[in-house]
């Protein structure tokens, strides 16, 4: 395998996941370069991007082909994915490796119209993600059992663990990562 892709969904462990395959294979990593129109396919490569139902199937069907092997990676709980979502860009501007605390939800967040609007938007992003899955014969992994057993479904994909640790986990349990939740409620 020279050439790896994931297509993902946003806040699945992916960032974490392509650390993990690019270590194990000592390859390079190219974080969601399609959305800078950046996207060089190149040997010894790990490549994540983030399915989007507007691309259309057959941009993913013929990204596909020009790699040796792609992953695709999910999450089940939705309620805690579409936390995760909110936080990025509510609390973390944006910084997609930053860690956040589940204290600084706001305890009316399911209520809250851009929590609401990530929530739809993802559910749209799993429908596509299983639309794709069925075109490709690919099955989708999963963030809750990557992440627990460490493993891919892709048992010949390598992996380096530490990359997989509670360590690299961006939501915490503990105090507030905000000085302030002025701007947030």
């Amino acid at each position: 395998m020279k050439r790896i892709l994931l297509i993902t969904e946003p806040r699945t462990g992916s960032t974490s996941l392509m650390y993990s395959i690019g270590s194990a294979y000592n390859f390079s990593t190219q974080f969601e370069p399609d959305k800078k129109g950046k996207l060089k396919i190149k040997d010894n490569t790990v490549v994540k991007i983030i399915a989007t139902e507007w691309r259309g199937i057959k941009y993913y069907e013929d990204l596909i082909k020009q790699f040796d092997k792609t992953i695709l990676l999910s999450r089940r709980n939705l309620k805690e994915q579409s936390e995760a979502f909110w936080a990025l860009y509510m609390l973390n501007e944006s910084q997609p490796d930053r860690k956040w605390s589940e204290k600084d939800l706001p305890k009316n967040l399911h209520e809250n119209e851009f929590y609401i609007n990530r929530f739809e938007k993802l559910k749209k992003r799993k429908a596509f993600l299983k639309i794709l899955s069925e075109k490709t014969n690919l099955q989708i992994n999963y963030y809750e059992d990557v992440f627990k057993d460490k493993t891919l479904l892709e048992k010949d994909v390598k992996l380096d663990l530490k990359y997989l640790g509670p360590q690299y986990k961006l939501r915490t349990k503990g105090e507030s990562t905000i000085l302030w939740k002025e701007n947030i409620n």
